[in-house]
């Protein structure tokens, strides 16, 4: 998962941006990568300023100029622009974001086919917040097209709460509730932009995919990452303690122990051990999730959040209002 914002993140230059979109990413032998590329719009970041901008140029954003990005790295999951909420907007400003956002998905529509895979974005904090969005998407796009177009479904607006696990959980599980009620109970789930501590909880109440830049501001912050919901100093750790690929490369521990000229050098390489780590985290909840039942959903959450204090109360609520409870 990417995003079209995220390309002129570090003040590139023109000549930079222009190879960065000029073959898809998949076609990239540095990149040896053939899974599938969520692209996201990027919408939180234009919000206030559409444009990219590099280090000596810009690029003006509107939903045409969105899908031809995608179009061009080669995306395989597309999203609209879309008008993020901000926990301190009053109803007004969110209808208003809401028809904005409605329009570009009826550019959007237009501008891509069935043979695309595309998710709607919606944003909100409860049921009423999600189903008035939805409302206000269906006034402009039509009824029919809300029900017949769609592979998929993006919460977002989300980042403001990514330390809030109640409000995360409410968010999701209220989400779910409300695409069950206008008939998409089938429709994937994706949650943009949230903490990876809270992704056990969330897929709990609901939700299929995430995307979390947690494992990068983690290393960035000198934070070693031990599991989703413990870190310690980078400068601190015992690398021997942890068989990831980069703490068994001698090369890539000297690098974490500060032997590198770059800063970059030493945070890349804590950065790739916390992705590491997360995506063992999330094989775990997936097994879980995948068993028949909710038993093993349970004993995950209670012995991986249930031992966290600060955890305790969202892993009780998510059992006992999501997964059957305890009796």
């Amino acid at each position: 998962m990417t995003s079209v914002a995220s390309l002129t993140d570090y003040g590139i230059s023109r000549e930079r941006y222009e190879d960065y979109i000029s073959a898809p990413i998949r076609e990239r032998d540095v990149f040896d990568f053939d899974g599938t590329l969520f692209l996201d719009s990027g919408g939180f970041k234009f919000l206030g300023d559409r444009t990219l901008d590099g280090s000596d140029f810009e690029v003006e954003v509107d939903q045409k100029a969105i899908v031809e990005i995608q179009r061009r790295l080669g995306g395989d999951v597309l999203v609209n622009l879309d008008h993020p909420i901000a926990p301190d907007d009053d109803y007004p400003t969110r209808v208003e974001k809401a028809r904005l956002t409605a329009e570009n998905v009826d550019e959007f529509l237009d501008l891509t086919s069935r043979d695309d895979t595309r998710y709607l974005t919606l944003h909100g904090y409860n049921y009423s917040m999600l189903d008035t969005f939805l409302t206000e998407v269906e006034k402009v796009i039509g009824r029919d097209r809300v029900h017949r177009e769609f592979d998929g479904v993006a919460l977002g607006s989300l980042v403001p709460l990514k330390d809030n696990k109640g409000k995360l959980i409410t968010a999701v599980s209220d989400c779910r509730e409300v695409l069950s009620d206008w008939g998409f109970e089938e429709l994937p789930l994706h949650i943009l932009g949230i903490s990876s501590s809270a992704i056990p909880l969330l897929a709990a109440v609901g939700a299929d995919t995430f995307d979390s830049s947690s494992y990068i501001h983690s290393a960035i912050n000198g934070k070693y990452d031990t599991s989703l919901y413990n870190s310690e100093p980078v400068d601190d750790v015992d690398f021997t303690e942890c068989d990831c690929q980069v703490c068994s490369d001698d090369m890539l521990v000297r690098r974490m122990k500060g032997d590198a000229e770059y800063q970059k050098d030493k945070l890349g390489a804590v950065a790739m051990h916390n992705l590491i780590i997360q995506k063992e985290e999330i094989k775990r909840i997936q097994s879980a999730i995948q068993s028949p039942g909710d038993d093993a959903l349970i004993s995950y959450i209670e012995q991986s959040l249930g031992r966290e204090k600060s955890m305790q109360q969202h892993a009780h609520r998510v059992v006992n209002e999501s997964l059957g409870g305890y009796f």
